[in-house]
């Protein structure tokens, strides 16, 4: 890879550790470079994100100093060879030392040039032979797989010690890339058919029906049919959402927290385009998406709605939906940064507002209609005990049956009108969703 597009990814680690910035947004910002560095990039970007407490353990047996001694830029610069040495092949060894080398020697003098290339060497020979903390599970899974204690903490006491090391370890493993055809345009068997006649490997959708899967990797950018609106990149459990909340042309339905529009636009597609959807966000920006992405579907039901989830809806609803904010602990591959930035105050924070927004929500489903409520966390005091406490406190709603959504293999993890989506169980985001019938009056 030449070294302007190393440098490039040493600049965006640099920010990401010492100035705060957030990893997408730092690689969106990336011009300049061909496709091929730029997927190089941000391959180097995330993956050294993700797995920077895993290096840290590994050069500290290499560094005899200690890390927190050298500056952001040779520390970053070592985590990102070690990274390329330890958990890639795509660029030869030799290769990715020699670069950390002269990018030492740019970012620091010749005595940190040669402490690169003699920790980086080690790490060559010695690296994978470095033992990882054993006894306490916490220490050890967190450390193994590059998390922060608490995650790993609060894993095992929702799951116990195995299911939080495999939780752990698919939070470093891609999920199945997926789109959702829009069938308001298309069908997916019609969609299907012209991606795979360009010779991308794609395949139908186990999970719901207008879904299509790639394998991890494939650039989507390739796909044809964006430009006129035949798809939208939406993950596997995402479409689940809005097939559970299943609305009936000419109803109202509420999206709370709509940004960007991905269900929005799958709610307006099942509702062929007839009734109304109300996307309802605060963010002004994020609702500016929404507009875009109806507009690029042809899809003329979405109307934005500028308002804090947690303020009562002026418009009675016949089904409404809340993707309630979340410390996102399901998706943890999808954004490299937010293991390192939630905290476990934050997420002990999140409870009693996901419970006021249902609370909110809640009382505008009309008699005879449908609250579903999702998160993308795996966390039962988000999930679980959230919809539990609105029950018992709302007794005009009682749990809906989800059997008639789910895949075969998947209806006897439902109970109580919800289901836990796990990564390594299902083979999709780490995923909650709840449907809550509201009785007849």
């Amino acid at each position: 890879m030449p070294a302007t597009a190393r440098a490039r990814a040493l600049e965006t680690l640099i920010a990401i550790d010492e100035r705060g910035a957030y990893a997408n947004l730092a690689l969106q910002e990336l011009t300049g470079l061909s496709p091929r560095d730029t997927a190089l990039v941000t391959e180097l970007v995330n993956g050294t994100t993700r797995m920077r407490r895993a290096l840290d353990h590994v050069l500290s047996a290499f560094v005899t100093k200690g890390l927190a001694g050298l500056t952001p830029a040779i520390r970053n610069n070592l985590r990102m060879g070690a990274y390329q040495l330890l958990y890639t092949t795509r660029i030869p060894a030799h290769a990715a030392i020699d670069e950390a080398v002269k990018l030492a020697r740019r970012y620091g003098h010749a005595g940190v040039a040669g402490l690169t290339n003699a920790v980086l060497r080690r790490v060559q020979r010695e690296g994978r032979d470095v033992p990882f903390p054993e006894g306490d599970p916490v220490v050890a899974i967190a450390t193994r797989h590059s998390l922060p204690d608490w995650i790993v903490a609060a894993w095992i006491r929702d799951y116990g010690v195995e299911t939080a090391e495999a939780l752990a370890r698919h939070s470093n493993l891609p999920t199945p890339l997926a789109v959702r055809t829009n069938t308001f345009k298309t069908t997916r068997d019609r969609l299907l058919s012209e991606i795979t006649a360009t010779g991308i490997e794609a395949e139908s959708s186990q999970v719901v029906p207008e879904g299509i899967r790639f394998p991890a990797g494939v650039a989507l950018s390739r796909l044809p049919g964006f430009d006129e609106g035949l798809w939208y990149v939406q993950g596997e459990a995402a479409m689940l959402t809005s097939r559970i909340v299943a609305p009936r042309p000419g109803e109202v339905v509420a999206d709370v927290g709509a940004a960007p529009g991905g269900k929005s636009t799958h709610l307006a597609a099942l509702m062929e385009d007839r009734g109304q959807v109300l996307a309802i966000d605060p963010h002004p920006n994020r609702l500016a998406l929404v507009t875009e992405n109806a507009t690029r579907l042809g899809l003329s039901i979405v109307t934005p709605c500028e308002q804090d989830g947690t303020e009562p809806l002026a418009t009675p609803v016949n089904r409404a939906l809340v993707d309630a904010p979340c410390s996102g602990l399901g998706v943890l591959y999808r954004k490299a940064d937010l293991r390192w930035r939630q905290t476990p105050d934050q997420a002990a924070s999140l409870p009693d507002l996901q419970r006021t927004i249902l609370d909110r929500v809640g009382a505008a489903v009309k008699p005879g209609g449908v609250l579903v409520y999702a998160t993308c966390t795996v966390l039962r005091a988000e999930n679980e005990e959230v919809v539990l406490g609105f029950l018992a406190d709302h007794p005009e709603f009682s749990a809906g049956d989800l059997a008639p959504f789910l895949p075969e293999a998947w209806k006897s993890d439902a109970r109580n009108g919800m289901i836990q989506l796990m990564p390594h169980r299902h083979g999709v985001e780490g995923f909650f969703l709840a449907r809550l019938e509201r009785r007849h009056a």
